[in-house]
């Protein structure tokens, strides 16, 4: 995301994938993480857990609109598109800066067409790709260290005994529900 110390960063989407994404920009030192989700509950509990620093329910007002308020009227400086959906795509280019980036790291399921008008006219950069696995050693460095907390990611476990009950929870985003761990089956 290209995220430098003193920036704004909205973060469409506060499923894992978004969750951790504001966990590690916060990294680079931004003055602000703005958690975007239409999920009221897992905005309280990313504000709460410290991992953003304000929470915008689009369903209670436009985010863009919310965001530049926040921001002098400028927009966020990074946005983070967490969700792959179009909603949110749209949600993230409306709610950048001009000269900002987005980036994509939700998985669409279907391609998405451009506004290049608008892209153009606001000077955006789109940024995306897959997690780089050599990074991997980098990151479980910076976890045992102590600079990224993980835990929150686990807020449920259970014996393989109730694999259903939990997917069934871990899937309908049930009980605040973000990973579900499965321990060994129980007698």
């Amino acid at each position: 995301a290209r995220i430098e110390p003193g920036d704004t960063v909205a973060v469409m989407g506060c499923g894992p994938v978004g969750m951790c994404a504001m966990t590690t920009a916060r990294l680079w030192g931004p003055s602000k993480i703005v958690a975007v989700d239409i999920n009221q509950e897992r905005l309280d509990f990313a504000v709460k857990q410290g991992i953003a620093d304000v929470g915008v329910n689009p369903n209670n007002g436009d985010a863009g609109d919310v965001i530049r308020e926040m921001t002098e009227g400028r927009g966020a400086d990074r946005t983070i598109e967490a969700n792959g959906f179009k909603p949110t795509f749209d949600m993230a280019i409306d709610a950048v800066r001009p000269g900002g980036n987005v980036s994509l790291i939700g998985v669409f399921e279907k391609p998405q067409e451009l506004a290049m008008n608008t892209l153009w006219i606001k000077n955006i950069t789109i940024s995306m790709g897959l997690v780089n696995a050599n990074r991997i050693p980098e990151l479980i460095k910076l976890i045992q260290a102590g600079k990224i907390n993980t835990n929150f990611l686990i807020t449920h476990r259970a014996p393989l005994n109730d694999i259903v009950k939990g997917y069934d929870i871990f899937g309908g985003k049930k009980d605040g529900c973000l990973k579900w761990v499965v321990t060994p089956y129980q007698r």
